[in-house]
């Protein structure tokens, strides 16, 4: 049986509560004395419980409605990835805004578009399932646009305890090598 990337993170978090509204700044900090001796393992399974597989390719895994973070550790400091992990919306890769689209009855709908074309809007959207497709005809809808919010919800770390935080971080920067000098 193939499990659901949500299967996953819940299995993944089964006994986790609630650590802390974690504030940027105060991880920030935290992982600015240095990520060294970290724990891989930790991170790895950080990254299945915070659901990261579901829409971000790692390595050879993971889903494609999000952008890949395998190579993360060259474009990103440990703040700004902290960043965008806390804060998604705050600036949402072109690739992957989601579009809002508001039909005449006042239904709305939100997804990432993957046909538009003749007299209809496909629309995938369930991000765990990259086989979803909602159809509309275009003449039902009002008005289409991009969505200022991100798919990828916010609160994502504050199931997870400090020490948990840094080790997903350590994880994500290191391109998933347990070699790199953040976990010797």
């Amino acid at each position: 049986i193939v499990k659901s990337p949500a299967d996953v993170m819940a299995e993944a978090m089964v006994g986790s509560t609630f650590v802390k509204n974690w504030e940027l700044e105060e991880l920030s900090n935290a992982a600015s004395s240095g990520l060294e001796g970290r724990n891989f393992k930790v991170g790895r399974r950080m990254f299945a419980a915070g659901g990261c597989y579901a829409c971000h390719r790692f390595g050879n895994q993971g889903g494609m409605n999000g952008p890949d973070l395998t190579g993360s550790g060259g474009r990103y400091s440990p703040h700004d990835l902290l960043e965008q992990i806390m804060y998604p919306s705050k600036e949402i890769n072109e690739q992957f805004v989601p579009t809002f689209v508001t039909l005449k009855n006042g239904k709305t709908l939100s997804g990432v578009v993957v046909n538009l074309g003749g007299n209809r809007v496909v629309l995938n959207t369930d991000l765990y399932d990259p086989n979803q497709r909602t159809s509309v005809q275009t003449n039902e809808v009002q008005s289409m646009g991009p969505s200022t919010v991100s798919p990828m919800p916010p609160g994502l770390l504050n199931m997870m305890k400090e020490e948990e935080v840094m080790d997903l971080l350590a994880y994500i920067l290191s391109g998933d090598d347990p070699q790199h000098k953040f976990f010797k």
